[in-house]
């Protein structure tokens, strides 16, 4: 296990902490979230804090949200099992201002039986907004829940200009 290296910094009204292991970004998520997100997702793993880690992390998410960018280009490191990596690696492939419902995602693993286990693998997304599990919703196009929280997630939608959707 290596020490995933923890920076933090804001951006508008979201403190976000970022970690990273020698490969990559291994997690994106909220301050007020991130203790116990970390002790999930990274069960045993040593963390260090390590100021000014995360500077092309917190530069592409600083012109994500003033609309000047709309991929990431940092490595990721994702740790999870083969079955969540596949997940997320689809929901990498939704496009910017697009949304999609777990039951088309579950049809993209080859899965479409198992949209309750693919939500539970969107749930475990170690990498907010960069892995867009923002970009979900529930098949009768209503919200679902996110890790930022509903009203994140109506920011998130809205910042890539997606205004439809059910509550």
């Amino acid at each position: 296990m290596e020490t995933i290296l923890i920076d933090r910094f804001t951006i508008d009204v979201y403190h976000f902490v970022v970690g990273r292991i020698s490969s990559g970004v291994c997690y994106i998520g909220l301050e007020k979230l991130a203790a116990t997100e970390l002790a999930k997702f990274f069960k045993g793993w040593p963390l260090k804090a390590a100021d000014g880690s995360s500077e092309d992390v917190q530069t592409q998410l600083t012109a994500y949200f003033t609309g000047k960018l709309e991929e990431f280009n940092f490595p990721l490191a994702l740790v999870g099992t083969d079955f969540q990596k596949k997940v997320w690696q689809k929901l990498e492939e939704i496009p910017y201002g697009k949304t999609i419902s777990y039951s088309r995602l579950a049809q993209q693993v080859e899965n479409e039986k198992g949209v309750r286990a693919v939500a539970n693998a969107v749930g475990r997304n170690p990498v907010m907004i960069v892995i867009p599990c923002h970009r979900i919703i529930g098949k009768n196009g209503r919200l679902t829940g996110y890790r930022g929280g509903i009203s994140m997630k109506v920011a998130l939608l809205e910042q890539e200009g997606i205004s439809e959707f059910a509550y």
